[in-house]
């Protein structure tokens, strides 16, 4: 849980700390946090993920929409090269099980995540948001 909570909440906490000041006004934060489990499930992960949601509300709410906007994108497991350290063997049966579990029947695509951050950092008009990449998964659990 405290390695989990540091390097998903409390680095994140640092950097925007460190960033607010610098930013120019009309400006963004968008963090990443993650998507697709319950607390049974991963109990460190899904409260780092929650905690840092609640930091972005709590920034944006600090900062003010006119000066610094903060949002989250929050993605499911995706094939990366993140995942390379374990066996294809494990990727491929995670792939497969998540699949199943998610409406859409597949995985999302870093693509997918990358464009996510692009909207969150040019729509001016979204903060205090937090958009979840999970292709409803979270919908069936």
């Amino acid at each position: 849980m405290r390695h989990v909570l540091h390097s998903k909440f409390w680095t994140n906490l640092l950097i925007a700390r460190l960033a607010a000041p610098r930013l120019r006004d009309g400006g963004s934060m968008t963090f990443t946090s993650g998507s697709g489990i319950r607390a049974h499930e991963a109990a460190a992960s899904h409260v780092a993920n929650e905690a840092l949601v609640a930091m972005a509300e709590g920034l944006e709410s600090e900062l003010g929409p006119r000066r610094v906007r903060v949002n989250v994108v929050a993605p499911a497991f995706m094939d990366t090269a993140l995942w390379r350290a374990k066996s294809r063997e494990e990727i491929d049966a995670r792939i497969r099980s998540y699949s199943q579990a998610n409406p859409l029947g597949r995985i999302g695509t870093p693509e997918e995540v990358a464009s996510a951050f692009i909207f969150l950092m040019v729509n001016t008009s979204t903060t205090g948001q937090t958009l979840r990449l999970d292709g409803g998964m979270m919908l069936r659990k």
